[in-house]
């Protein structure tokens, strides 16, 4: 799970409440494939990278793969979420791959697995070989043009849509420039204002956080957003938990499952680093993440949040990258995400350049 932090954890992924704001209305629009070729996104059309009439492959068993198989379907599947659909808050390149590795490696993330929604968005994106099948996995609900205010805004999608955040460059009923699925984050999207901001959010949104604590299986962290109280958590459901659990103390926490290993009662809740793991005890159940696996250290100083200790994994190797710090070197991509650089060859899943918009990269057009 990847939420807002500071600037030490997160650019958005996936980030203060304005960034969503900064990351939109700074500059020109991204071009998306699907905005350059409407028809490489068609259902129906030629749509590039799948071999027409063949099935989609089956979901794939993500505990069988090895953390670098997982790492390199992750930066695969991030890669083509970019392209299509134009990197945007969490689904910025190096946010995106950190987030994805969490889903995809069992061992880095034993305990908290990707349940329900969640689940079934990244069983989707572990398997998408064009941006028609890129498009299935972000709108369940069919593909979503831009309507509403003039000039740049930010919206959330409707009608089976409600997960994605979209960024518009204008009110016509074309593609969107960018599109963050906030099931990357285990959130939903919420509109802040009359149809020109939006954010991912928890399950209560906007203006009805009034305390920090559990609601049935959502954990509920209330920040404010201007006058009205903001719910920035999560549903620990979207990430296997059983319950949400709020009586030890410090903020709601996710409840691991039954297959959690056991830990003493008396041990704190609150996160700790072992040997580059971050661990915390919740109901007598171990939460574990190895963020060396996912090319980072573990740090606690500052405390990430209660129903996200996986969090704590943050800056990558030696000379850790600053966000946002997205670069292209022909076909090559760049991007920090954590503090960890995360990069990927275009040209190797078929893509056959590399562009930055917005200080944003991706891959640009198939071969």
């Amino acid at each position: 799970m990847v939420t807002r932090r500071h600037a030490l954890v997160l650019a958005p992924l996936f980030a203060l409440l304005g960034a969503a704001c900064v990351d939109l209305f700074h500059g020109t629009e991204f071009e998306t494939l699907c905005v350059r070729s409407p028809e490489a996104c068609a259902v129906d059309g030629g749509a590039p990278g799948a071999d027409a009439g063949e099935p989609r492959p089956p979901r794939p068993d993500f505990c069988k793969w090895t953390t670098l198989e997982a790492e390199e379907q992750a930066k695969r599947a991030c890669a083509w979420l970019g392209a299509c659909e134009g990197p945007l808050g969490a689904s910025t390149f190096g946010s995106c791959t950190i987030a994805a590795q969490l889903a995809f490696d069992c061992v880095a993330n034993p305990t908290l697995r990707p349940a329900g929604n969640v689940d079934a968005f990244w069983a989707c994106m572990a398997t998408v070989r064009s941006c028609a099948e890129v498009d299935e996995c972000v709108f369940p609900g069919g593909a979503q043009p831009c309507t509403g205010a003039a000039g740049p805004f930010t919206r959330c999608g409707t009608a089976g849509n409600e997960h994605v955040r979209l960024a518009c460059s204008s009110p016509t009923e074309a593609r969107p420039v960018g599109v963050e699925p906030c099931l990357i984050v285990g959130k939903t999207c919420v509109n802040e204002d009359e149809g020109s901001t939006a954010n991912c959010a928890g399950g209560l949104g906007l203006g009805n956080c009034t305390a920090t604590k559990c609601v049935g299986t959502k954990a509920v962290a209330c920040n404010l957003s201007g006058a009205k109280s903001f719910d920035d958590g999560i549903d620990c459901a979207g990430y296997g938990a059983r319950e949400c659990d709020d009586r030890s103390g410090g903020g709601p926490r996710c409840v691991p499952g039954p297959e959690a290993k056991a830990c003493p009662a008396s041990e704190p809740p609150t996160a700790t680093c072992d040997g580059g793991k971050v661990t915390s005890c919740v109901a007598s159940k171990q939460i574990v993440v190895d963020c060396q696996r996912l090319g980072l250290g573990c740090d606690v100083t500052i405390p990430p949040p209660s129903y996200d200790p996986g969090q704590a994994c943050v800056k990558g190797g030696a000379t850790p990258c600053v966000e946002p710090d997205d670069s292209c070197s022909e076909t090559m991509l760049r991007s920090c995400g954590r503090g960890a650089r995360k990069s990927v060859d275009c040209a190797s899943l078929g893509f056959s350049t590399c562009t930055v918009t917005n200080g944003r990269a991706a891959c640009g057009p198939r071969r």
